[in-house]
C-alpha cells in the first residue's frame, strides 16, 4: 500500500541504511544504475520507492557518503521511466554555485565521480 505510514525502529533504519549504502556501492563498483524500485526490492523491509520513509533514508545514505568524501551515490539511482534520477536528486545536489543550468550534464558529472571512486574497488 503505497498510502499507508510505515514507522521503522532505529535498528530498521539502521539496517535498511546499511542495506542501501551496500547495494549503491556494489552498482558503483560495476558502473551501473539502479532503479528506485529495483533498490527498494533489495531491503530487507518492503518500503514503497517513493515513500517518505525511502526518501528519506535514502537521502541519509547519500548525504553521509558525500560528507565522508564517497561522491554523490544518490545519482546511481534514476527513475526507470526516465532513466534520470527524481527532481529530489536535483534539489539536494544544488550547492551554492554550482552550475545547475544543464541538469543532465550536471547528473553525468556527479555518475562519473561515483563511479571513478568506486570503480574497482573491493
Amino acid at each position: 500500500m503505497q498510502g499507508a505510514k510505515v514507522k521503522l525502529t532505529d535498528g530498521e533504519m539502521t539496517t535498511v541504511r546499511a542495506v542501501m549504502r551496500s547495494v549503491l556501492i556494489d552498482y558503483a563498483r560495476q558502473r551501473k544504475t539502479i532503479t528506485y524500485s529495483e533498490l527498494a526490492a533489495q531491503l530487507p523491509i518492503h518500503l514503497h520507492p517513493h515513500s517518505f520513509v525511502f526518501s528519506r533514508l535514502l537521502r541519509d545514505v547519500c548525504g553521509a557518503a558525500f560528507a565522508a568524501g564517497e561522491g554523490q551515490l544518490c545519482a546511481l539511482v534514476v527513475s526507470k521511466q526516465t532513466g534520470l534520477p527524481s527532481s529530489g536528486y536535483f534539489v539536494g545536489t544544488a550547492a551554492p554555485g554550482r552550475d545547475m543550468s544543464d541538469l543532465e550534464a550536471a547528473w553525468r558529472e556527479d555518475l562519473d565521480a561515483v563511479f571513478a571512486r568506486w570503480a574497482g574497488r573491493a
